[in-house]
């Protein structure tokens, strides 16, 4: 998976979970990682409505290949609020099956 295709993955989640389309996330992951219920629990924790980051964070995206797993990535994506970003992150695992992304929401952690 390219750069520009992790950074295209990393914005469709950031985007479900601005528009608390939680379920629509845990479907994109198969299940695997966070539960629909779990993710909206975390998000409702952060105490302010989440808005999607400035394009330019999106060229700082920090993506670390995953040891001994060929084609799969960790991200962590800075949580934004209207008071700009917070101390809050999202962990994703991403990899790719039957040459479509898979998402795993890892963790949601609120500071």
């Amino acid at each position: 998976m390219s750069p520009n295709d992790l950074t295209l993955v990393a914005k469709h989640v950031m985007r479900l979970l601005v528009e608390r389309r939680f379920d629509e996330l845990e479907e994109a992951s198969g299940g695997e990682g966070l539960s629909a219920d779990d993710m909206e629990g975390a998000v409702d924790d952060v105490g302010s409505t989440l808005v999607m980051p400035p394009e330019n964070v999106w060229r700082e995206l920090r993506i670390t290949p995953v040891r001994n797993w060929p084609g799969a990535f960790n991200l962590r994506l800075d949580l934004w609020t209207a008071r700009g970003r917070t101390s809050n992150t999202v962990e994703l695992t991403v990899h790719s099956k039957d040459g479509r992304p898979v998402i795993e929401v890892d963790d949601i952690i609120v500071a």
